[in-house]
């Protein structure tokens, strides 16, 4: 998880070097190489409106490439685009006018994830250029609905190893009710849309300070910790610096705390413990605490959700019970932050073709 921190970080300095990280990937531009569908390739990207150009970018590759890497859409790409065309139809303008920037929507066979975002290189001016979201395949063949999937994937968190999406009892159970009822979808894009907001918009900005000399050309964590949010940044309401939380955030169980890639993970031992330590911070939620960039799509989740009606996320312990919707509700510097990100006159990455 903490490879994370290293990319994103690397990218604003502008190091020559390119870079990709399992839910997220800054990419150099001559990395980004994608061969079309004929019938992609028939119409211009540039003549169609943005729910349209979902067709035009959907990808379906197979398991031999990534994507920093060239990259071959397969026949049939084009039919996977209704169940994300059916999530941008209910998705706030401002969320659907990131569909324009995306230069791929990547329908993935084999990920551990259940989706990543990406960008293209920021250029000299620290500019977004390109963006793209990858999508398990089983999420758009299959309406999952959103209580099976975040459910499994919670439970991920504490070990627990079960097909894709199934609940096991040993674990905690999740329910998860979205505004329109529709399947998990609906939130991972969001989430996903989040991550490539937040990079547009340096919402989470980290700088060397004054009297420090960082040095990001490689990942040295002691480089890296010496790194503190900007003044006025989302980062600075939960993280001392890239890689861990301010002291009252950082909870004892949080060192433990791992969803992919993990030397450590919690275990269904830690389940009571974690979830009361969890809850006094201001974390909206389990993967929101693992970085300030997941901080900040769960936390832009929660908010755009709010905002289209109704919803609930619970989650349940043998124990306990955590309502997630209502602890969004009282945390209020969050929310003021995320209202005013919000009504801002957002960025959105150019796509680069």
């Amino acid at each position: 998880m903490r490879n994370l921190i290293c990319l994103i970080l690397l990218v604003l300095s502008l190091t020559p070097a390119a870079f990709a990280w399992e839910d997220f990937y800054i990419l150099k531009p001559s990395e980004f190489q994608i061969e079309r569908t004929p019938s992609q390739r028939f119409t211009p990207l540039n003549s169609v409106s943005c729910r349209d150009r979902i067709k035009q970018v959907i990808c379906l590759v197979d398991n031999s490439s990534s994507p920093n890497g060239p990259r071959q859409c397969l026949s049939g790409s084009e039919n996977f685009a209704a169940p994300i065309e059916k999530i941008y139809d209910i998705l706030p303008e401002k969320l659907q006018k990131a569909f324009c920037g995306l230069d791929a929507i990547f329908v993935e066979s084999d990920v551990e994830s259940l989706a990543y975002a990406g960008i293209i290189r920021a250029n000299e001016k620290g500019e977004v250029e390109g963006s793209f979201i990858g999508v398990r395949r089983t999420l758009l063949e299959t309406a999952y609905d959103a209580t099976s999937v975040f459910g499994w994937k919670e439970q991920k968190a504490f070990g627990i190893i079960a097909p894709p999406f199934v609940h096991l009892p040993d674990g905690p159970r999740v329910e998860v009710i979205l505004p329109h009822s529709l399947s998990a979808l609906q939130y991972i894009f969001i989430h996903e849309i989040g991550h490539i907001l937040d990079f547009a918009n340096s919402a989470n900005e980290f700088v060397c300070p004054a009297n420090e000399t960082c040095d990001l050309s490689k990942w040295d964590p002691v480089e890296f910790g010496k790194m503190v949010p900007a003044a006025n940044s989302f980062g600075a309401l939960s993280w001392k610096n890239p890689m861990y939380p301010q002291d009252a955030q950082r909870f004892p169980l949080w060192d433990k705390l791992c969803f992919y890639g993990c030397n450590e993970r919690l275990t269904v031992a830690d389940m009571e413990s974690f979830y009361r330590q969890l809850d006094q911070t201001n974390f909206v939620s389990t993967y929101a605490a693992v970085s300030p960039y997941e901080d900040f799509a769960e936390s832009f989740t929660f908010h755009v959700l709010s905002l289209q009606g109704e919803w609930n996320y619970r989650v349940q312990t043998p124990y306990m019970a955590y309502s997630l919707e209502k602890k969004w509700d009282v945390l209020f510097p969050k929310k003021s932050w995320l209202e005013a990100f919000y009504q801002r006159d957002l960025k959105y990455p150019k796509a680069t073709k």
